[in-house]
């Protein structure tokens, strides 16, 4: 029976199609764009309707074209799900280019057991194919509306390359839970509304690059806890509106390079407790207009910020990474900038924090706790103006610079004075074997320990400091010990005291007097012997202040230098 006798037919009954298949009545008459596509579809033969003009040609202007390119959905899904047999020896499939499809795709809970491809066509209304189990789909280069694939199984590939997807603000792509078994790629895909990932399973590569999501102020992609298992690449992508990838894993590397994330509501990307057994790549030009959030972030590789910029949106940092372990190094070089500051609160880096060419006007950095293998940077300039070392700890800082030009970057912590920071860089100098750095750094540590006192203890401590190093300079004592000596000596050879019973016999020795005044414990009889009278009195009472004062730092540098010896026996 032909389609020209349909009238006959009864309800219930199926008619034939030119080629002498059988169609089922509830599809009605099939249109002549429709019949091409029924007689391909058992030989998986591509249905090009295409006209050939590639202005024309483009989905954009699909409103243009006629009934010879139009296609119901309806039969696009009668094939799929198993309307028509396909030809033994043949891999029947819908296979079409070019084509105007009318009305929704309806595909929910089906088994489709044929590919799906529809490039560079026009699809009106939503793709449902949620909790269906189905082969591979290709999308290609075409403009449809919103896409939902809750649940959904697709047993090959999902491609979505250079598609247009339109949806409103509350959803234009849903893919979660969904299972891919090998690549989703969605390379220069355009989507106007929010991207769903959540709980997705892509069994080889996530393929995002060159894409443009549009979701300003909102979520514009939102992958929590799904699961990728090598690479997901979104290098050069436009995104209007965050990115939020928590608890999400990767088998390989996170590609963002030159990415650039907008409008978004406060935070740009969102990766906490996000996992990569590689690296992750947000370099070479990518910016962010809104936090980074990486807290308790792992990556088993590199992460790079090179050549980036950050920006927070309030008063939370630009880039948070508290809690992050790397394996091998951060890179945070090469022109990184922060309009914010940058929180590494208790990371592990096993290998580099690379900090070269860093922009100075980077906002704070923060190292709380943090726990580094090797900090590298260009000496104390490379860093940002504030920062936060508290707790920090390193094996090295690539390259050595003599202490005096690490003082500086000590200087700049916020929050005011803390020991760890010049403690553990002077066991850092000590264990190099340059106990003189190391006393240097000491100094320092006491001289901004005093540096917030009273008027009166900065100025005992610049005294303390200058005679004695606080300290740490017992030879510096000892050197001033013996210059007050000598010059005492001579004081008192011109201002001679009088001696108090002239009737003893006592020979007065400048030297010896000078000594029973200034050397603490010290008694060889002058002091007893002899008294000044005018200036001489001052300098005879103040001597014995200065002794002990420098005897107490000479046993307090000894003790220091034995307590030294000890431990390091």
């Amino acid at each position: 029976m032909t389609i020209a006798a349909e009238s006959q037919q009864g309800p219930g009954q199926e008619r034939e199609a030119g080629d002498g298949s059988e169609i089922p009545e509830w599809l009605g008459q099939l249109s002549e764009a429709e019949q091409r596509l029924w007689g391909a579809f058992p030989y998986g033969d591509t249905v090009n309707y295409s006209s050939g003009d590639s202005a024309l040609d483009d989905p954009a202007r699909a409103a243009e074209w006629g009934p010879d390119r139009t296609i119901q959905a309806k039969v696009i899904c009668a094939l799929l799900l198993g309307a028509r047999a396909p030809i033994p020896g043949r891999t029947a499939g819908v296979r079409v280019v070019g084509a105007r499809v009318v009305g929704q795709m309806e595909l929910r809970h089906g088994r489709i057991d044929v590919p799906l491809t529809l490039r560079h066509s026009w699809i009106e209304d939503t793709v449902r194919i949620d909790e269906s189990v189905a082969m591979s789909i290709d999308l290609t280069g075409s403009h449809t509306g919103r896409i939902i694939a809750d649940g959904a199984r697709i047993r090959g590939s999902l491609k979505l390359d250079g598609a247009t997807v339109t949806g409103d603000s509350a959803l234009a792509l849903r893919l979660d839970e969904i299972t891919v078994d090998t690549d989703l790629s969605a390379r220069d895909l355009r989507c106007f509304g929010p991207i769903r990932l959540i709980g997705a399973n892509i069994g080889a590569i996530l393929r995002m690059n060159g894409c443009e999501l549009s979701q300003p102020g909102g979520e514009a992609l939102t992958m929590g806890g799904a699961r990728v298992g090598r690479s997901i690449i979104m290098s050069d992508a436009t995104i209007h509106g965050q990115v939020r990838m928590p608890g999400a894993s990767c088998g390989s590397q996170l590609y963002l390079s030159r990415t650039r994330i907008t409008d978004t509501p406060s935070f740009a990307f969102v990766g906490e407790a996000f996992e990569a057994v590689g690296d992750g790549l947000f370099d070479q030009g990518f910016s962010a207009d809104g936090a980074v959030i990486l807290v308790g972030a792992r990556f088993g590789g590199i992460v790079t910020f090179r050549g980036s910029n950050v920006r927070s949106n309030d008063d939370e940092p630009a880039l948070h990474c508290g809690g992050m372990q790397i394996s091998r190094g951060l890179y945070l070089n090469r022109g990184f900038r922060s309009e914010g500051e940058v929180r590494l609160i208790g990371v592990t880096i096993g290998g580099h924090l690379d900090l070269l060419g860093m922009a100075r006007d980077t906002g704070p950095l923060s190292l709380y706790h943090a726990t580094i293998a090797t900090i590298r940077d260009e000496g104390s300039h490379a860093w940002p103006r504030e920062v936060l070392l508290d707790g920090l700890t390193y094996n090295a800082i690539d390259p050595y610079r003599p202490a005096k030009e690490r003082i500086d970057l000590l200087r700049r912590q916020v929050g005011g004075y803390r020991a760890q920071p010049f403690e553990f860089m002077a066991a850092y100098y000590r264990a190099l074997g340059h106990d003189e750095e190391a006393r240097l750094i000491l100094m320092e540590k006491e001289r901004a320990r005093r540096a917030t006192g009273t008027p009166w203890e900065r100025f005992v401590s610049v005294i303390f400091g200058t005679l004695v190093g606080y300290g740490y300079r017992p030879a510096r004592a000892i050197g001033f010990s013996l210059m007050i000596q000598v010059a005492a000596s001579f004081f008192f050879a011109v201002w001679r005291p009088e001696q108090i019973r002239p009737d003893d016999h006592v020979v007065y020795y400048p030297a010896l007097y000078a000594a029973d005044l200034f050397v603490p414990i010290v008694h060889f009889g002058q002091a007893d012997a002899f008294q000044s009278h005018g200036f001489a009195t001052v300098v005879a009472m103040g001597l014995p202040y200065l002794g002990w004062i420098l005897g107490i730092a000479i046993v307090a540098g000894a003790s220091r230098a034995l307590a030294r010896g000890a431990i390091s026996g």
